[in-house]
């Protein structure tokens, strides 16, 4: 369509013809401004797909599993995996940390973080762990740890696993080796892996003993992966059943402690 000036439109629109075309034209404008509407109406996008659109221009390199109202007013959860970030409605800002509730003396986020995390870790079958169980075989609760055979407070751990099994609490180990899946700690770690008994020699290598070189098919890439998604700094990196993470070492006795207060994700 071309555009006249208004001062050249006054000079066109003259006559009968003229006036025809104007009462055409308003007629048929309520009829456009209700389909202007309605078209606005369909294309009408909730807060959600507006972040979702904004974190692709901002931050397109970033996975996004979930947007969501958070509980604090006029700020948005963001789930990336198993992270938690909050976003302004805008999408401008990200904010990385934790909403605390004051009143019931809860951290919210490490809790929202805890629960994902479980979700991830609970994915992995435990024939793919080292599993310390109790005599009978069948402790119904447990806790779960990224460990590294050459690790010393992973060692320290190790030594009252007994206690802990005998409190009818299994210890599932995941395999980290720190110093990358190329080192003598993970070859160690697949040795582990690889032996007949693989708890006997998980206390062996835990003990400064040697154990023969062996190699097979193990889950150890798969369980540094994993590390990753959790957020993995250090090890022990521990995780109980109800969702709460530790990072580092806690005596046996806190962590029966703890388990015994609390139900597992799975029963709540």
């Amino acid at each position: 369509m071309k555009l006249y000036p208004i001062c050249s439109l006054l000079i066109i629109l003259t006559g009968s013809i003229a006036n025809g075309i104007v009462n055409a034209q308003e007629q048929a404008a309520p009829a456009d401004a209700v389909k202007t509407q309605a078209s606005d109406a369909t294309v009408a996008q909730t807060p959600e797909q507006m972040l979702r659109e904004s974190m692709a221009r901002l931050a397109p390199g970033m996975p996004i599993t979930a947007i969501s109202e958070s509980v604090m007013p006029g700020v948005y959860e963001l789930i990336s995996g198993a992270q938690v970030f909050y976003l302004t409605p805008d999408g401008r800002y990200m904010l990385e940390g934790s909403i605390i509730d004051l009143e019931n003396k809860v951290d919210i986020s490490e809790q929202r973080r805890g629960s994902l995390q479980m979700s991830l870790i609970n994915a992995v079958p435990e024939d793919q762990m080292v599993v310390f169980n109790n005599e009978a075989g069948d402790a119904e609760r447990s806790i779960t740890v990224f460990t590294d055979s050459d690790c010393g407070y992973c060692q320290k751990l190790h030594q009252e696993i007994a206690d802990i099994t005998d409190a009818n609490i299994r210890v599932r180990y995941l395999l980290f080796p720190r110093a990358g899946i190329d080192s003598a700690s993970s070859r160690e770690l697949q040795s582990v892996w690889c032996a007949a008994d693989q708890q006997a020699a998980m206390t062996i290598a835990k003990s400064g003993g040697s154990l023969p070189d062996a190699t097979c098919e193990n889950p150890i890439q798969s369980h540094v992966d994993l590390a990753r998604q959790v957020g993995l700094r250090g090890t022990p990196l521990i995780y109980l059943d109800n969702g709460t993470k530790i990072p580092g070492y806690q005596p046996a006795a806190e962590l029966i402690k703890m388990i015994n207060e609390s139900e597992p994700l799975a029963a709540k």
